[in-house]
C-alpha cells in the first residue's frame, strides 16, 4: 500500500490515511467506514459471531476501532492474536491458533483483512460440512483483473469432483492454462478458507518459510493438509467481484 502511494490517483486525505494506518482501517466511501468494519459486518450477516483480529504488536489502533465496532455489535465477540514478526498468511494463522487454543478443537474460517468477501462468501465457508475443509475460491473473469494481476494470487487444481488437488501461489501468467477446470473455469484462491483446527494445526506447525519470499505463506499450508488427508479440502466456486486493497490505486474502487 505505502510503496505504491506514489503512482496512485488519489485525494491529499486518502493518501495521509494510506500513509498513516493499516490498510484495513483506511475509511472508504462517503460513508467513511473502515474496511475491516465492512468486512466484519459481511461476516456477521453470515452467521459469525467470534473474531480473531491478527494484528502486529503495536495495534492502538485495532483496539480503538474494535471499541467503535463493539457499539453496534455487542452481542459479537472480537479478540486480537498477536504476530511478533510480519511472516507470512500462514503464520498469522498459526499465531492465532496457538494463542487461542479453542481453535484446535473446533472448526473456523480465515479470511484476509483487506478483502471484502460477501455474505454470499462467508456463508458457503459457513455452511459447508462434508469435509474437514474448504476453499472458496472466485472464478477468474468475475473478479475483473487482469493476467498479471491473477498472478499475484494463488490459483488453485480440482479433480473433477472439486476436490482441491493442488494449489500454487504467485504462479508465472504463462502456466494459467493449466489450471482450468473441466468447465473451462480458472479458480483464484483469495485465503477465505474453512478449516478443522485439529489437523490444519499440524500443517500450520509443518509449514515451511518460502526461500525467497521469506514468509509462511497458507497455500504451502494447504498443500501439506491435502498430503497428509487426500481428498479432505472441497472448493466451492463463487462467481463474484472482490474489492481487494493490495496497493493505494485500489482506494479508487470505494470512491
Amino acid at each position: 500500500m505505502k510503496k505504491s502511494l506514489d503512482k496512485a490517483n488519489l485525494s491529499e486525505v486518502s493518501k495521509k490515511q494510506a500513509l498513516e494506518r493499516h490498510k484495513s482501517l483506511i475509511e472508504l466511501g462517503s460513508s467513511k467506514t473502515p474496511l475491516l468494519s465492512l468486512l466484519c459486518t459481511e461476516a456477521i450477516a453470515a452467521g459469525v459471531q467470534q473474531i480473531i483480529v491478527v494484528t502486529s504488536p503495536d495495534h492502538q489502533d485495532f483496539l480503538l476501532w474494535r471499541g467503535n465496532f463493539e457499539k453496534i455489535y455487542p452481542a459479537v465477540t472480537i479478540d486480537f492474536a498477536i504476530q511478533p514478526e510480519p511472516l507470512g498468511t500462514a503464520d498469522a494463522v498459526h499465531q492465532a491458533v496457538e494463542q487461542f487454543p479453542m481453535l484446535q478443537k473446533s472448526s473456523f474460517i480465515i479470511a484476509n483483512g483487506d478483502n471484502l468477501y460477501s455474505q454470499n462468501a462467508f456463508k458457503k465457508a459457513m455452511t459447508h460440512q462434508e469435509t474437514p475443509h474448504a476453499i472458496i475460491s472466485y472464478e477468474a473473469k468475475h473478479l475483473g483483473f487482469d493476467e498479471s494481476r491473477i498472478a499475484a494470487f494463488a490459483l488453485i487444481q480440482v479433480d473433477d469432483t472439486n476436490f482441491v488437488e493442488g494449489i500454487i501461489e504467485k504462479p508465472p501468467v504463462d502456466t494459467h492454462k493449466d489450471f482450468y477446470d473441466k468447465e473451462g473455469y480458472l479458480r483464484v484462491s483469495m485465503n477465505l478458507n474453512l478449516v478443522e483446527g485439529g489437523s490444519f494445526y499440524k500443517a500450520l506447525q509443518a509449514c515451511p518459510v518460502h526461500p525467497t519470499r521469506g514468509e509462511k505463506e497458507l497455500p504451502e499450508a494447504i498443500r501439506i493438509a491435502i498430503k497428509e488427508q487426500p481428498k479432505s479440502i472441497y472448493c466451492h466456486l463463487v462467481f463474484e467481484q472482490l474489492p481487494d486493497l493490495t496497493s493505494a490505486q485500489d482506494l479508487q474502487q470505494f470512491s
